[in-house]
C-alpha cells in the first residue's frame, strides 16, 4: 500500500460516497472543500501512526560492512543510511576479527585481514517522514499487515471533531491490533524452538 492509496482508503473511512474514489483523483480533491482540511493534515498523522507501529515492531534492515585499506572505527550513523540503532552484529567468514562498540553506534574492529569477508549489521533504520509534498507513489516500509493498519489511525485522528464516539472505535481497532503483533513477538522471544540464533555482540 502506497501513499497515495492510504490516503484514498481514510477518506473512505470518513466519507460514504457513493462515487469510487481513487488515487488519480487525488489532486482534485485536494481542491474539493470536502476533502482537503483532511487530506493536508494527513501527512502528520501518518507520522505518528508509524512512529506508534514502529515502537512495536522497529523496522530492522541489514547492511554489509566492506573491508577498507587502514581503517578500523566505523561510524555506523555515517556509513548506513537511516541507522537509528544497533540490532547485531555478524561476521561472514572464517577467522572473526576482534571488534567492539563504542558509544551507540561506532564499531570499532581489530586485526580485519581477510578482505573478501564481511560483517553484516543488523539495525533499525529511521522511517522517512510523510510530508505534504510527497509523491503519491511512494511505499511506506512497513510490513503489509502493519502499513493497512494507518487508515484507521488517519481517520481516528482526523474524525474527532465530526464524530468522536466513530474516531475513538477507529482508534481501538488501532491499538487492539497493535496489541496483537505485540503478543505475537512475546510469543516468538518465549518460545526458543521457535526461533534459531545465528549472530550476536559482545559488549
Amino acid at each position: 500500500m502506497n501513499w497515495g492509496e492510504i490516503q484514498i482508503e481514510s477518506l473512505k473511512k470518513m466519507y460514504l460516497n457513493n462515487d469510487n474514489i481513487t488515487v488519480s483523483q487525488l489532486e482534485n480533491l485536494k481542491a474539493d472543500k470536502r476533502y482537503k482540511t483532511y487530506l493536508f493534515a494527513m501527512p502528520q498523522a501518518c507520522n505518528e501512526g508509524i512512529r506508534k507501529i514502529l515502537s512495536v515492531k522497529p523496522n530492522v534492515k541489514s547492511y554489509s560492512l566492506k573491508y577498507k585499506e587502514d581503517i578500523n572505527k566505523y561510524d555506523l550513523k555515517k556509513v548506513i543510511p537511516k541507522f537509528k540503532q544497533l540490532y547485531d552484529i555478524v561476521y561472514n567468514g572464517n577467522v572473526v576479527p576482534s571488534y567492539h562498540i563504542e558509544g551507540d553506534n561506532i564499531l570499532v574492529i581489530d586485526n580485519w585481514k581477510n578482505i573478501d569477508e564481511n560483517f553484516t549489521i543488523y539495525y533499525e533504520s529511521f522511517h522517512d517522514l510523510i510530508k505534504t509534498d510527497t509523491n503519491a507513489n511512494t511505499a511506506i516500509d512497513l510490513d503489509r499487515e502493519l502499513v493497512t493498519l494507518l487508515p484507521l489511525y488517519i481517520a481516528g485522528e482526523l474524525y474527532k471533531d465530526d464524530d468522536i464516539q466513530q474516531s475513538t472505535i477507529w482508534i481501538n481497532e488501532f491499538e487492539n491490533a497493535l496489541t496483537e503483533v505485540k503478543q505475537s513477538m512475546n510469543t516468538i522471544i518465549s518460545n526458543p524452538n521457535m526461533i534459531t540464533t545465528v549472530y550476536g555482540v559482545d559488549w
